[in-house]
């Protein structure tokens, strides 16, 4: 809230609790003063999604109008921090990249993206741009599924299973390498989070170096043997 705001707040606040006001112009601008330090990141008015808008001046009327001490600033603010903490709840916390363009998106999510991430909840938390909430983007408002879509999802769906089948497969044939021989089956169950190891490597280079040694040992046999035929 600005200066401005806040002098016009504190106005309001003397013609409904005029026994309350300060006598001498000093003690008004040190009021002034410390009311806009406490109200600096607070709204005069911002919206909420289901109609319950905020106001200043209606904390103020309701403060004067229940409460038989004197207002004060945090009597302002404390509502106001928890009416936005409200309003970002609501916020699914949808990112809308064509509104950025000074975003590259095929770049790494990097600081401009996450400035903008957080420029975008300051502006739902002020009222400058409304949250999106789940119902929003809920099935709903999805369009019907055409064919091609159809065989395009039935496509993608093939090969994910077909996918986690090979992977499932590779695991198992691992599994049976390394479990040929006993020493390196020792030691991956020796490494951390591998006690019941069942094939997986995903990017452990310890994992995949037992891996490896089991491969190794197995080409090995595989040539003597042959030798010996």
């Amino acid at each position: 809230m600005i200066r401005a705001h806040v002098a016009a707040l504190l106005a309001y606040v003397d013609k409904l609790d005029p026994t309350r006001a300060p006598t001498t112009q000093e003690a008004v601008l040190e009021r002034l003063d410390a009311w806009a330090d406490v109200l600096l990141e607070v709204e005069a008015r911002a919206p909420h999604p289901e109609g319950h808008d905020w106001d200043a001046s209606h904390v103020v009327r309701r403060h004067v109008a229940t409460s038989p001490y004197p207002i004060k600033a945090a009597d302002v603010s404390r509502p106001w921090y928890a009416f936005r903490a409200d309003v970002i709840r609501r916020h699914a916390g949808t990112f809308e990249p064509r509104l950025h363009p000074e975003i590259d998106p095929d770049a790494a999510p990097g600081r401009a993206y996450f400035d903008a991430l957080r420029g975008s909840m300051r502006a739902v938390a002020s009222g400058e741009q409304p949250p999106v909430t789940s119902r929003a983007i809920g099935p709903a408002a999805l369009a019907a599924e055409t064919p091609q879509q159809a065989y395009q999802r039935e496509e993608l769906v093939r090969r994910m299973k077909a996918g986690h089948r090979a992977g499932r497969e590779e695991n198992a044939r691992r599994l049976a390498l390394v479990s040929r021989f006993p020493d390196l089956l020792a030691q991956m169950h020796r490494l951390p989070g591998q006690r019941m190891w069942r094939g997986s490597v995903g990017g452990n280079r310890h994992v995949a170096a037992i891996v490896a040694e089991a491969e190794a040992r197995a080409a090995s046999t595989t040539t003597r043997e042959e030798q010996h035929v």
